[in-house]
């Protein structure tokens, strides 16, 4: 055969292979490289005690047929088995099966995955330029001991720098990747959806109290924490009072499993957000629980702890409740009493319309200041609030008071018969303060109580309480007497 001829054979039948091999890989959909997912649209659903769900929309393009797409930029700590892929405005697409790499978090991690692989080391001189280049397998990559076989002899942790290929399919965070099958070429948005560890909140309030009204400004916050490894950048926010059962799985890894708060993210500032928003005033359920949607979007940064402000009241109603629990009658002794007793202060409110409120309040820590003559607040107390829902009532023991004080004194024990002993007893009250204070004055009994006389009309608390309310003018003191039948 003339060798021109033979050679335009060749050359035409490696033309009809590739146009034939182009064909087939053009029916058959399979995408040569895989679609990257771009992140948008992301909302945060942050329930208390380390858990939240984490809702992304990722546009994408499809082509016919099976495609690889991957997912970056997703928690070192989600949860795999509760990963949702759902599709807007696309049409014939399914996810046939879902891969979660955990990324790379140091080198040795990177190294193991090339054991009994090529790897390159590369020596260089004391000036740092490049000088040879050997190529070797790699025996064990473990920190500190590196081995590598080059040729017929093993070579120990080499004066060398270490290179790999990066296009190897190792990817150096954490990615979610799927086989999804579409019958089109289209463009499409998954809305990507998973419960993931590293992101939880909490609530803290500051009380600012008016010493010459019963009012306070009541301001409520929301602390994000965010050691999920990822940042979520203009996110939407929704706090959810209360954490529902979950199946939980073990963490991936054990330095995740032993990182804490105080341990890891102490060392970070608590940044407040920029232009703080008040939270919407209509709260949602979820479920059982109650959920705060946050107006704005924040950006919530790994290794954080943000601050937003969630609610605000100028002008809370309140009531100082100055209270003293005397011991049990048959220990208060006789004669000149020395006994002092100072009072607590709590600051009681109903969480109601009336009152400046009547907004569900999630639980956390409240500080309480009082403002100064001055004008600046002074803290005189802290204590923690319950979850509290509308119209129902909330207590704050806060200190100790200083200038409002009881002395107890015993005037008469007399036993009336084998069982019955009769003890008569006053109490003084004293108010050091510039304004007068109403106290609750609240007696214990240990026996059979019975209450013969008094001085102010007391209430029965419950079987063993009883309890009287007295008002005690500026610089002065008022007197409770009252005697008890005891057996």
């Amino acid at each position: 055969m003339d060798m021109k001829i033979l050679a335009f054979c060749v050359v035409c039948y490696v033309l009809v292979g590739a146009i034939l091999g182009s064909g087939c890989s053009k029916a058959a959909g399979v995408s040569p490289e895989p679609v990257a997912a771009a992140r948008g649209g992301i909302e945060l659903v942050v329930y208390t005690g380390d858990f939240a769900q984490v809702r992304e929309a990722r546009p994408l393009e499809l082509a016919a047929g099976r495609n690889r797409v991957d997912v970056a930029d997703v928690s070192r700590q989600l949860d795999q088995a509760s990963v949702l892929y759902t599709w807007n405005d696309a049409k014939g697409v399914s996810v046939d099966s879902s891969t979660y790499d955990l990324g790379i978090e140091q080198s040795t991690q990177l190294l193991q995955r090339f054991l009994n692989r090529e790897i390159e080391l590369v020596y260089r001189g004391d000036n740092g330029k490049e000088g040879e280049r050997t190529k070797g397998i790699l025996q064990v990559a473990t920190p500190g001991n590196l081995v590598v076989r080059v040729g017929d002899h093993f070579v120990v942790n080499p004066n060398a720098t270490v290179e790999v290929p990066a296009n190897s399919g190792i990817v150096p965070v954490a990615q979610l990747s799927a086989e999804v099958e579409s019958k089109s070429a289209q463009k499409a948005t998954l809305d990507l959806a998973y419960m993931t560890r590293g992101l939880s909140w909490s609530a803290d309030y500051t009380a600012i109290l008016d010493p010459d009204s019963d009012s306070m400004r009541l301001e409520c916050w929301a602390t994000v924490t965010n050691g999920t490894g990822i940042d979520y950048p203009d996110a939407k926010l929704q706090f959810v009072a209360g954490s529902p059962n979950r199946a939980v799985t073990a963490s991936h890894n054990k330095l995740e499993a032993e990182t804490s708060i105080a341990g890891e993210w102490q060392r970070e500032e608590m940044r407040p957000l920029a232009n703080p928003m008040a939270m919407d005033s209509d709260t949602r359920p979820i479920g059982e629980l109650v959920a705060y949607p946050y107006k704005s979007t924040a950006t919530i940064r790994q290794g954080q702890m943000n601050r937003v402000r969630m609610m605000e009241a100028n002008e809370a109603k309140l009531v100082r409740d100055y209270s003293v629990r005397l011991p049990a009658s048959a220990q208060i002794s006789g004669g000149a009493s020395d006994q002092r007793i100072r009072a607590t202060l709590a600051i009681n409110f109903t969480n109601d319309e009336s009152s400046g409120l009547g907004f569900p309040l999630p639980a956390g820590a409240v500080r309480v200041y009082e403002t100064s003559d001055a004008g600046t607040p002074d803290s005189i107390g802290a204590a923690g609030i319950p979850d509290t829902p509308k119209n129902a009532r909330a207590s704050l023991t806060l200190t100790n008071v200083f200038n409002v004080y009881a002395l107890p004194k015993l005037v008469q024990s007399q036993q009336v018969d084998k069982r019955h002993l009769r003890r008569r007893v006053e109490v003084h009250l004293h108010n050091e303060k510039k304004r007068a204070v109403d106290v609750r004055l609240v007696e214990g009994f240990y026996s059979a109580w019975k209450i013969e006389s008094e001085s102010s009309k007391s209430t029965k608390l419950d079987s063993s309480t009883a309890q009287w309310k007295v008002s005690v003018p500026a610089g002065g003191e008022t007197v409770v007497k009252f005697s008890v039948l005891l057996g």
